[in-house]
Order: structure tokens, then C-alpha cells, then sequence
């Protein structure tokens, strides 16, 4: 895990949060950073968009076994995943949009498959 995550984390855990594993965060910055690369820089994704590729990426990724993943990693909706996202914000490993908002991601709802 990079280290900026796993000051993510351990901020997490300070807070008293144990929602999210050390794999969830790292899959999740990594699916940002690849979703969003295009040519020689990267494109802001709106909540809608990264819960539709993070459905998409763990259906792909996990196949059977969606539903033991997400549970694992504590993101089964669209609203644990705005909380991941704010999470990664907070400790500068994410930048958010201007205005957004974890509700945004809350709208999705569950995750096919968990």
C-alpha cells in the first residue's frame, strides 16, 4: 500500500473508523487513478461515474466472488464509497470536485451483486 494510504487508513483508525480494509482503499485509489488517466493528464470523474466503474471493476475483477469482496472491503453502496472517497480526500490522496458532495455517491445506492 502506498504510504499516503496507509496514512489514510491509520488516520481512519484514529478516528475510531474501522469501515474500510487497507485492500478496499488501495483498490479504490488505484481504480481512480486509472478511470481517470487520459493521455497526459487526468479527467475529474463525477460520483455517478466512479460508482459505475467501481460496479463494473469488481464484477470484472471478482467475478463469483463481488459479493465476498465488497463485504471485505466494507463498500457495498454508493454511499460507503463517498465516504472512501472523502476519506482519501482528506489525507490528500484524492482531490474532490468543486461542490461535491458524499450524498452525491449515497444516490447510486447498493452495489449489484453485494
Amino acid at each position: 500500500m502506498p504510504g499516503d494510504l496507509r496514512t489514510a487508513y491509520l488516520a481512519m483508525r484514529r478516528e475510531g473508523a474501522g469501515d474500510f480494509s487497507p485492500a478496499a482503499l488501495e483498490y479504490l485509489f488505484r481504480l481512480v487513478q486509472r478511470v481517470s488517466f487520459q493521455g497526459k493528464g487526468h479527467r475529474d470523474l463525477s460520483p455517478t461515474e466512479l460508482c459505475a466503474h467501481f460496479a463494473r471493476s469488481t464484477a470484472e475483477d471478482f467475478g463469483d466472488f463481488t459479493a465476498d469482496a465488497l463485504r471485505g472491503f466494507g463498500i457495498t453502496a454508493g454511499a460507503d464509497l463517498g465516504r472512501a472517497v472523502f476519506l482519501l480526500a482528506r489525507q490528500g490522496c484524492l482531490e474532490l470536485r468543486d461542490g461535491e458532495q458524499q450524498d452525491e455517491y449515497a444516490a447510486y445506492g447498493a452495489f449489484p451483486g453485494a
